[in-house]
């Protein structure tokens, strides 16, 4: 039997307006750390914040919202995520592909401490003088239904405008593993919002592609091409990374949907 899809961030958002708002008093072991943490993202410039999603409002926001997102804490606060500035495109691959792909996660490991879990993904937001820049947003689900349903998130969003690639969003889940402090990378795929599919691959890797299609070694391809085997490999490992696919079936399967062989 077929999973039912997973929702997309939108739908998901209506889904939870018909349950029972949260209050304050469900953040509170939250609230009383956020003094210390926001001392903390004073010197590493980063926004805190505490996000319920049935209520679509934030419970808490720091002093640095202002300065990472562009935007007086007060918009924030009384738009809650109905102020969405995001761009277009950028939102379009949250809320269609990384959302669902967070919530099939999540639903794979349901029986685990979500707590011990962080997603990061990055996307460009408006600020008030129309430009956009590029914030990193890592969170964890410190509430959620029996059903391992988030329902609130504690995260930090930070300007990386200028170490960004532009057009580029990158989304990780990582687990923490507290034996050994430190955090294990579990999912990363990019995306590029800007290109369409069929545009995505370079006209050497669709040439290294269809080589490849018809049975010849990255050596042979090297040959025919006058390039090292080093080059034909990185090609082949960049079309698998700009892809998100995990092996050459997955990347022929791709090329034939976008008609590029």
């Amino acid at each position: 039997m077929n999973n039912p899809p997973s929702p997309t961030y939108l739908d998901y958002l209506k889904r939870l307006a018909t349950q029972p708002q949260s209050s304050a008093s469900d953040y509170a072991q939250y609230l009383e750390e956020t003094d210390t943490r926001y001392l903390l993202s004073e010197g590493l410039s980063t926004d805190i914040f505490i996000l319920d999603y049935r209520s679509k409002q934030y419970p808490y926001l720091s002093p640095n919202t202002t300065r990472i997102m562009g935007h007086p804490k007060e918009d924030f606060q009384e738009g809650g995520l109905e102020f969405m500035l995001y761009h277009r495109q950028d939102f379009a691959v949250f809320n269609e592909v990384i959302f669902p792909e967070e919530v099939r996660f999540i639903d794979q490991h349901r029986t685990e401490n979500l707590a011990f879990f962080r997603f990061s993904k990055n996307y460009r937001f408006r600020n008030q003088q129309g430009e956009y820049r590029t914030i990193l947003q890592r969170n964890t689900v410190i509430n959620a239904t029996e059903q391992a349903t988030p329902i609130a998130i504690f995260g930090s969003a930070t300007d990386i405008t200028d170490f960004a690639e532009p057009g580029k969003v990158v989304h990780q889940i990582e687990r923490y593993d507290p034996a050994n402090q430190q955090w294990e990378l579990m999912l990363s795929k990019v995306y590029y919002p800007d290109i369409a599919p069929e545009s995505l691959l370079s006209k050497r890797e669709i040439e290294i592609l269809k080589w490849a299609v018809e049975g010849y070694s990255s050596k042979q391809i090297a040959s025919k091409l006058f390039l090292s085997v080093h080059t034909v490999n990185t090609h082949r490992r960049n079309m698998l990374g700009k892809t998100n696919c995990q092996n050459s079936l997955e990347l022929l399967r791709y090329a034939i949907k976008c008609k590029l062989l």
